[in-house]
């Protein structure tokens, strides 16, 4: 069945994050997991399109992957596509528009957002990687780091595009983010936002991507 695995993770989901979801893939009929799944599968292959597609979350991230440019050499690292986990290519995805997106800032800018991310970890090679053009070292070396990635990259997308999501703990990192690169660094980000009829919406889909690797990275409450 397509989408299995996008379905599994969005079925144990609680009900504010598939929300959430739907809010930012623009899912206009709910958010119920197979609402959501019929969403992505209209937004990777349009509405003609998607009567006939039949592919899996994996290849939806690894459409995404290949659409942002991340390092296939790198992360592959001699394996092939197959040896890969669906949670790996989205650490990726993740780790390249996070560091994009940082590239955009000043060294000022840079350095009040790391001291941000840092107030929420402990890990204290976090601060020289990130200032070293090493968002995917520091993705590797653990979950958590992906969960702040993921969650910066996120504050600054719904605060750039207007989406108002209940993203307490994001919007310290995302305001600076969002006023520093604007929705035209963002366009940049993604090639463009033009949707025409059959045609991915990678905007929405990077999104998908992004939020899901939160959903498998969030740490536990209590």
């Amino acid at each position: 069945m397509a989408l299995r695995e996008f379905r599994k993770i969005v079925k144990s989901a609680t009900r504010e994050q598939r929300h959430n979801l739907g809010e930012l893939t623009d899912s206009g009929f709910g958010s119920d997991p197979d609402t959501l799944c019929n969403h992505i599968r209209y937004l990777r292959a349009g509405s003609i399109g998607q009567l006939f597609w039949d592919e899996s979350w994996k290849q939806v991230v690894t459409d995404v992957a290949d659409h942002i440019g991340i390092d296939w050499l790198a992360l592959l690292n001699g394996r092939r596509w197959k040896h890969l986990s669906t949670d790996e290519i989205e650490t990726a995805v993740v780790a390249k528009v996070f560091q994009d997106m940082f590239d955009q800032l000043s060294p000022e800018q840079q350095e009040w957002l790391v001291l941000e991310m840092e107030r929420n970890n402990d890990d204290p090679s976090l601060e020289g990687l990130l200032l070293t053009g090493g968002a995917m070292a520091a993705a590797k070396a653990s979950g958590f780091g992906v969960y702040l990635m993921a969650s910066t990259v996120l504050g600054g997308l719904t605060s750039t595009l207007g989406i108002t999501l209940p993203f307490a703990a994001y919007m310290g990192m995302s305001q600076v983010i969002a006023l520093a690169i604007g929705p035209v660094g963002w366009l940049a980000l993604f090639g463009g936002v033009a949707f025409m009829a059959n045609q991915p919406n990678w905007q929405r889909l990077t999104l998908a991507v992004v939020y899901v690797s939160i959903i498998r990275h969030a740490p536990a409450e209590g």
